[in-house]
């Protein structure tokens, strides 16, 4: 019983968030524009805290990738042998999915600091490479599959190289929010 109200409400929310989803594709005759939301600055994470990892609520996950031809963002389901996955595990399973679909994105570190998602990508790997359009899709993959994966997860943080997320695009602070929850 209560494996089928978790899988019903499972499948609402991904109903939900491919219907957003799918309201943002774009045409074929011009290229997407960016979804990206007003950056909120944080306040730095003081040394001293330590980094924790929040564990994952549940076993089965779903990620989120661009489908290369269509250029629409796909839910893929994942199962998890454990109970927690760290943060790191996860970008990892992300960037694997987006380079099926040939995007190649790099990271370099993954981390939480409090209830804040830290992505760190390396500077060969930073999405930065394509289009504005394009690389606002691939943050939001990223980002999206953490949020929606980490319960307690608040916000989610960009960086390169361990400094701020700067790109031909795009550029945020070393501790500005790409996503809010």
């Amino acid at each position: 019983m209560k494996k089928g109200i978790i899988l019903s409400i499972i499948g609402i929310f991904l109903v939900i968030g491919l219907a957003g989803c799918l309201s943002r594709t774009p045409s074929p005759e011009k290229e997407p524009t960016p979804s990206v939301t007003a950056p909120v600055t944080l306040t730095p994470t003081p040394a001293s805290d330590t980094k924790e990892e929040i564990p994952v609520p549940k076993n089965d996950i779903i990620i989120y990738s661009l489908d290369s031809e269509k250029f629409e963002k796909i839910a893929i389901p994942v199962k998890m042998d454990a109970g927690t996955i760290t943060l790191f595990e996860l970008a990892k399973k992300i960037a694997g999915s987006l380079e099926d679909e040939s995007f190649s994105v790099k990271i370099k570190d993954s981390h939480f600091e409090k209830t804040t998602a830290i992505v760190d990508f390396s500077a060969d790997g930073a999405p930065g490479i394509s289009s504005p359009a394009y690389e606002a899709s691939l943050l939001d993959c990223i980002a999206q599959s953490i949020i929606e994966n980490y319960e307690n997860c608040t916000a989610v943080v960009f960086r390169i190289d361990g400094q701020a997320y700067v790109t031909s695009n795009f550029s945020f602070g070393i501790d500005e929010a790409y996503l809010i929850k």
